[in-house]
């Protein structure tokens, strides 16, 4: 009998369907399944399957999700935007934990979700980084 092991999930809410053609490809090449949401997802939904990441299409995206935000600032859930280089310092006022900066690339992207992804610690106060995200 083979164990079933179930991808990590990362949200993206927008709908701009080339950006979720990409990050679909990307979250696919890292090993992710992408969701997408063209508006913020009920914090419901996020408890229940707990993705590894959100991502905003856009800091209008963001900025009209901060309700969500506060909800899930508890749950260690990254929160990540795709921004303009100009944007990147509003978008983390608004609760981005890292940003994808245009024109976004698969390294970007890669380093993005490596960078944040959680540190267990272990006895010794040591940390490494988790599987996963």
């Amino acid at each position: 009998m083979s164990k079933t092991t179930q991808q990590p999930i990362v949200f993206m809410v927008g709908k701009d369907e080339r950006l979720a053609y990409l990050l679909t490809r990307f979250a696919e090449q890292s090993g992710y399944r992408l969701i997408q949401h063209p508006y913020h997802p009920w914090i419901g939904e996020i408890r229940r399957t707990r993705p590894s990441a959100i991502i905003f299409t856009s800091l209008e995206q963001l900025q009209a999700a901060q309700a969500l935000i506060e909800d899930v600032s508890g749950l260690d859930i990254p929160i990540l935007a795709c921004v303009a280089l100009a944007d990147e310092a509003r978008a983390r006022e608004c609760g981005a934990d890292a940003c994808l900066v245009h024109p976004l690339t698969y390294e970007h992207f890669r380093s993005a979700l490596t960078a944040l992804r959680p540190v267990e610690r272990d006895e010794s106060g040591s940390g490494t980084k988790l599987s996963g995200f």
